[in-house]
């Protein structure tokens, strides 16, 4: 085990006091892992004393070592980053109302998690891309900076993985993410001018099916008619509604969720 570079302050003090604890419990990091239901790697990073950990890992940590929650996040506290002091203002989950709310709440956990890098939570999310969703880093980004709302349930799952969030807190922020949906105020559409239809070419549906990881089989017979197009998830052929797969919809064989994330405002 490599020694803590900062024993007496920050993050070295609060990884030094999480290992005596794990010590006093007799535990092994890997048993430790399994105790509080989180990847090794976690703990290790948790006891390397580099970054601060989000705080539900040190919460798990404590309650399985016996350690007194209140020194915990005192210790917690004081591990700030340096040069990272001041943090996201975000309500707590359970008061998420609007999407501002959800957004900064997510960009409140990455910074909780260490600020770990595009690469990092691409390759995390890409481990449980099969039962949740892939994580793009331009989709990380864009959802950790504030200029992308969740196309679904699953990109806010893939999003949560990405942070190291542990899956027994997902029932909470699914319940947020759905109170900050019904909040979702969307602009008034341009009336349409009389004698006129909203139309989409075939060139521009194809394109969008794409960037929603679809490939279209069959020519684009209109907004409202089912379309045969191949999941690139899984391979498998299915039929979507085009303005379906505008809204957000996924496949019906392998649940992977299927969105534009932009579609320009003749589509909206």
């Amino acid at each position: 085990m490599a020694p803590v570079l900062t024993p007496n302050h920050g993050a070295g003090r609060l990884a030094l006091e999480l290992r005596r604890a794990r010590s006093r419990r007799d535990l092994s990091r890997p048993e430790l892992a399994h105790r509080i239901g989180r990847s090794l790697t976690t703990v290790q990073r948790a006891e390397a004393g580099r970054i601060r950990p989000p705080w539900p890992v040190i919460r798990d940590i404590a309650a399985v070592c016996g350690m007194d929650l209140d020194t915990a996040e005192d210790l917690w506290r004081k591990a700030g980053r340096p040069g990272r002091t001041r943090r996201t203002e975000a309500p707590l989950l359970s008061l998420v109302r609007t999407p501002g709310d959800l957004a900064a709440v997510l960009r409140r956990a990455w910074e909780d998690d260490g600020a770990p890098s595009l690469r990092t939570m691409e390759a995390r999310a890409e481990r449980l891309a099969r039962t949740y969703a892939p994580l793009s880093r331009m989709s990380a980004w864009r959802i950790r900076e504030r200029k992308q709302t969740l196309s679904s349930l699953h990109q806010l799952y893939a999003y949560l993985i990405a942070c190291e969030v542990a899956e027994e807190d997902f029932p909470a922020w699914e319940q947020a993410w759905r109170r900050a949906g019904h909040h979702e105020e969307r602009p008034p559409r341009p009336a349409a001018r009389p004698g006129q239809r909203r139309t989409t070419s075939l060139e521009r549906a194809a394109a969008l099916m794409r960037q929603a990881g679809l490939l279209p089989c069959e020519p684009f017979p209109g907004r409202h008619t089912p379309w045969t197009a191949r999941c690139r998830s899984c391979g498998k052929l299915s039929r979507y509604k085009f303005s379906q797969v505008l809204e957000g919809t996924w496949c019906p064989v392998c649940r992977h969720p299927h969105a534009v994330l932009y579609a320009g405002p003749e589509e909206v």
